[in-house]
């Protein structure tokens, strides 16, 4: 008889390839019975898609107009799977950036010589609703790849439009989400003590100078204890769940890690870390230019986006748009397959969204988003819906996001309201 038919589906949660005890578990995921709290998780993937071969021209349901060559391979997900058009990021300035902006609609890239601004990200605004009592408010990723379509060092700003340094390699999430067995409680204390103190100091130095400087510097200044007032949160709440020990790691990560490898492990991990709740918000920038060089393709990401200029570019740029739609597939179908604490799919209450800036070469309208997840209520999903105006604003789709989660708002960024053609009727 197979062990797990001998006990309760609430005994064991099954990860991509072991069994992790809930007896362990339950100290960091939570009870959360009669919470029906969303998970979102956004996807930032630089550079656009083929022009000819991934994009719908005309909306209506995927099961009648069928799927485009790019999207072909989600297929098995066609009625989960929503792709807007005639969307544009009002505030993108800067198509090789692609993912800057992506997230806040707000940047302003201003003249030259002056200093760049953004504003707060959704995902961040979201955090914020849905991250008071888990481990990790927002789990950032970062790409760490600068030239490829990521100018900037995350998809996630914080309140006063600053950048928010993420985890950059597999390895760093692995350590974040998995018990080390090399540092004991009292030496996690000891090290969160470490980086208060040198906070303190420099809380301390930077009021002694307060008093001399401009006006300019002092709100610079502020802003500076503002960042200082943040990590001392951030440092608070890894306090208090020193004491609560992560989850075993339920695999080894191999030693040989290639782009398409790393992305599988990051959708292995995200679906961990949303199953044992130790977050609810992720935003990950993925590795383009990795994720080429796995593919075999030795034509860079910038390039590619400027396919027009050869054959074999087209055909490079044909091969990542399924490559990118077969690794969405995957996680699509991790998170259909996993089970939360209460036995439930994680994709029931889970909001997938799946982007970027720039459309192709450096068009920065009309540029492409795709929506997953049981987690939408009232967003129809299972069709490509081409907005009747052209340049209608992203900030929209994010504030309907937004709101879809459970939040009580009716303004993000430079947003003008929701689009009705995206509900259900």
């Amino acid at each position: 008889m197979s062990y797990f038919k001998t006990h309760s589906r609430r005994t064991f949660l099954l990860s991509s390839t072991a069994a992790l005890a809930l007896p362990s578990l339950e100290t960091f995921a939570k009870e959360q019975k009669n919470e029906n709290f969303k998970r979102l998780i956004f996807f930032g993937n630089g550079y656009g898609f083929t022009e000819d071969t991934f994009y719908p021209t005309k909306s209506g349901k995927f099961k009648d107009i069928g799927l485009t060559e790019g999207l072909s391979v989600l297929k098995k997900h066609r009625d989960d799977i929503t792709v807007i058009g005639n969307l544009t990021n009002l505030g993108a300035t800067d198509p090789h950036g692609g993912s800057t902006s992506f997230l806040t609609g707000a940047n302003v890239a201003g003249t030259p010589g002056k200093s760049f601004h953004n504003s707060i990200s959704c995902d961040q605004v979201a955090a914020k609703a849905l991250g008071k009592d888990t481990r990790h408010e927002s789990l950032v990723i970062t790409a760490g790849e600068k030239g490829s379509g990521h100018n900037s060092p995350s998809l996630s700003w914080n309140a006063m439009g600053k950048p928010i340094t993420g985890i950059a390699t597999p390895l760093q999430l692995y350590k974040t989400l998995f018990n080390s067995k090399s540092e004991s409680y009292q030496e996690a204390v000891k090290r969160l003590n470490k980086k208060r103190s040198i906070l303190d100091l420099m809380s301390i130095n930077a009021k002694s100078i307060n008093k001399s400087i401009s006006k300019p510097d002092q709100e610079k200044l502020d802003e500076y204890f503002q960042s200082i007032r943040e990590v001392e949160l951030g440092l608070k709440k890894k306090d208090d769940w020193a004491k609560t020990p992560k989850p075993d790691a339920p695999f080894k990560l191999p030693s040989e890690i290639d782009g398409e490898k790393a992305v599988k492990l990051y959708y292995d991990m995200f679906t961990l870390a949303f199953q044992t709740d130790q977050t609810r918000v992720i935003s990950c920038m993925l590795p383009i230019r990795d994720l080429l060089t796995s593919m075999g393709i030795k034509v860079d990401a910038h390039s590619i986006s400027h396919y027009g200029f050869s054959k074999d570019r087209t055909e490079a740029s044909r091969q990542r748009d399924k490559k990118s739609m077969e690794l969405l597939s995957y996680f699509i179908s991790k998170m259909k397959d996993k089970k939360d604490i209460e036995g439930k799919s994680l994709y029931n209450n889970s909001i997938i969204c799946f982007g970027t800036n720039l459309r192709c070469g450096h068009m920065l309208k009309n540029l492409p988003l795709i929506l997953s997840g049981g987690g939408f209520d009232m967003v129809k999903l299972g069709e490509s819906i081409i907005l009747p105006k052209q340049d209608s604003p992203l900030a929209n789709v994010w504030l309907s996001v937004l709101q879809e989660a459970g939040l009580n708002i009716d303004k993000f960024s430079h947003s003008t309201g929701t689009f009705k053609e995206i509900y259900k009727a």
